[in-house]
């Protein structure tokens, strides 16, 4: 995962926050906007001097307007309102209460006056005060608070702008619950465990304040610019700036971004970081990403970076990437080793998808990630609930053109794959059928507390490959595993006994876990700011450690940089596991929905 700068990732949290806040905004500010636009002829309901009035009927036809009294001025074209009061705006079905409410027919505004209350569409605004000019098509309210899904927004006053905007002064956003803003490859990257499970499960699960803990900072902007005709790009922040208790950090003067409730929509910065292991390439890249957004949902990324490989030696390297809602395509080329690497997914709904790679390390399920010159492959993932499982029966079925290379693996994960026999004796290219079915069976028992606990469980990983080179092979693994917490220490310790019928004829996916292994998945946590980790599998045959993983996490409760090191495939990762749930402070705070103007509706 790519590493931000700090001044973007203060905006970062600016535009995720706004973004939670934004989400029917601006149906509940488009109220305020001219009820007198359209052409109703539903009758005013109101005293019957006001029937009897042609001019005012005129006036007052597109309201409905109920009171515990009211009264009219027919000399001045004054409607008054007392007690509970209730004005209908009839072609909007919109409601705005008030303890009163004075409509002036001659010069056409409304005003209301003492616990102001906005409905609209479950939407809720309220004020102390509203004007609202029917001719200039402006309003205003005073202390204004409004809830709109997941936060709530208060000023001093609201109004309207030229161009159909809205300007909220001297406010601050806040959100009903936390965020999570970027998350982290974690423990995700390794073979899956019940406890990688787990920690892949908790770190997608709903934020919670308690994840994000006492709050360190506070956030202010001096404005904020949210355009609503556009999906990307559509909102500026002015000024921004992150305190914490004895100074303050300022971000960029200007940064432009985009927050969308659209999940197709794709946005990156115009510059990002590229760091850490490209693919197969070699050796570790630093270096500026460029992004372009092609469309609404497209990003086209170009990427040039240096590389530094071991014993100091130097080179560089390009990457090129289409990335969309369901499809991503990637090229790179790197001087180190001299040699390209890409990859091409296209997915079909939520469970099926067309691969390819070159020289690109691809998930292989339970197996670990695997690395071939050329794969073509379709994998499909599903999920079956069953009662007696912790999970559920989980099925990977896949099939795949495979074309093999010994030369690109790294010597420590091809010196392990040699216990097979010589690479030159393998097929270099193959069709390949697979199936994999795990299962983790419910506790067996569980004792202890929530802090300190652990339960026993049982497990089995399976796979089935068929090849067109005529051979079969069977991966039946089976075996206990215990899962633990011991205060700051979460882990599992896992048992599996093989048994492996039949042989692979390429020599990149070889079997190298062994007929008996235990594996070590957890973390430790050493204090608040500091939490290492890591996932092994010990061969018990050849007395060997084979799978070899170091993670760490580094930062406050609520943001957390992570690094992942793979010993045995020679990569690294960097990413990110960022909540949020700060108030944001802003001066200003203005909304662009001329789409409303132009469509003809508030």
């Amino acid at each position: 995962m790519k590493k931000m700068k700090k001044g973007h990732l203060i905006l970062f949290i600016l535009l995720t926050l706004v973004y939670v806040l934004l989400f029917d905004l601006q149906v509940s500010a488009s109220i305020l906007k001219n009820p007198f636009h359209k052409n109703s002829k539903t009758q005013t309901q109101s005293q019957e001097a006001a029937n009897e009035d042609p001019t005012l009927k005129a006036k007052a036809v597109y309201l409905e307007l109920e009171g515990d009294s009211v009264e009219y001025d027919q000399e001045s074209n004054v409607y008054i309102t007392y007690g509970m009061s209730i004005a209908h705006i009839i072609d909007q079905n919109a409601n705005l209460e008030a303890d009163q409410i004075i409509y002036y027919g001659s010069d056409q505004h409304l005003e209301a006056k003492g616990n102001i209350k906005i409905i609209r569409d479950n939407i809720v605004s309220t004020g102390e005060s509203f004007k609202f000019d029917v001719t200039s098509n402006k309003y205003l309210i005073t202390k204004p608070e409004t809830v709109v899904k997941g936060a709530v927004i208060k000023a001093r006053i609201a109004g309207s702008l030229p161009d159909n905007q809205i300007e909220y002064t001297h406010g601050r956003l806040k959100i009903d619950e936390p965020i999570r803003i970027a998350q982290g490859f974690g423990a995700k990257r390794h073979p899956r465990t019940f406890y990688s499970y787990k920690s892949s499960k908790a770190s997608k699960a709903k934020a919670s304040w308690e994840d994000i803990g006492k709050p360190r900072y506070r956030v202010t902007a001096e404005k904020l610019v949210y355009d609503a005709n556009k999906k990307i790009d559509n909102l500026t922040v002015y000024g921004g700036r992150i305190y914490f208790k004895t100074f303050s950090l300022p971000a960029a003067p200007k940064f432009t971004t985009t927050v969308s409730s659209d999940p197709n929509v794709r946005s990156a910065p115009l510059i990002a970081p590229v760091v850490g292991t490209q693919g197969a390439l070699g050796g570790f890249s630093l270096g500026p990403n460029f992004n372009l957004n092609v469309t609404d949902h497209h990003i086209l990324s170009f990427a040039p970076f240096a590389q530094i490989g071991s014993g100091g030696a130097k080179g560089f390297g390009s990457m090129l990437g289409f990335y969309g809602p369901s499809t991503l395509a990637e090229l790179s080329y790197g001087s180190l080793k001299d040699r390209f690497i890409g990859q091409f997914r296209q997915r079909f709904g939520t469970m099926t998808e067309f691969r390819t790679a070159y020289n690109y390390y691809l998930d292989d399920g339970f197996l670990g990630s695997s690395l071939s010159k050329f794969n073509v492959e379709v994998v499909d993932r599903r999920n079956i609930k069953v009662p007696f499982t912790e999970t559920g029966v989980h099925f990977r079925t896949s099939s795949s053109w495979v074309q093999s290379d010994p030369t690109i693996l790294p010597s420590k994960y091809k010196n392990f794959l040699k216990d097979a026999g010589n690479p030159k004796d393998f097929t270099k290219t193959a069709f390949k059928a697979e199936e994999q079915v795990v299962i983790v069976s419910k506790p067996v028992f569980k004792i202890g507390t929530e802090k300190y606990n652990t339960a026993l469980r049982f497990r089995t990983r399976n796979a089935l490959r068929a090849y067109s080179t005529g051979d079969f092979q069977g991966i039946f693994t089976g075996g206990p595993i215990l899962d633990s917490v011991l205060g700051p220490a979460s882990f599992e310790i896992g048992y599996d006994q093989g048994y492996v019928k039949g042989k692979s004829p390429l020599f990149y996916d070889q079997y190298i876990q062994g007929m008996q292994s235990v594996s070590l998945d957890g973390d430790v946590k050493l204090s608040e700011w500091v939490t290492l980790g890591g996932y092994g599998t010990y061969n018990l045959k050849a007395a060997e450690l084979i799978e070899r993983q170091v993670r760490a996490k580094v930062g406050p409760k609520d943001f957390k940089m992570l690094v992942n090191w793979d010993l045995l495939r020679q990569q690294t990762q960097f990413g990110l596991n960022f909540l949020f749930g700060q108030p944001v402070d802003f001066e200003k705070f203005v909304i662009i929905n001329s789409q409303n103007r132009n469509s003809g509706g508030i």
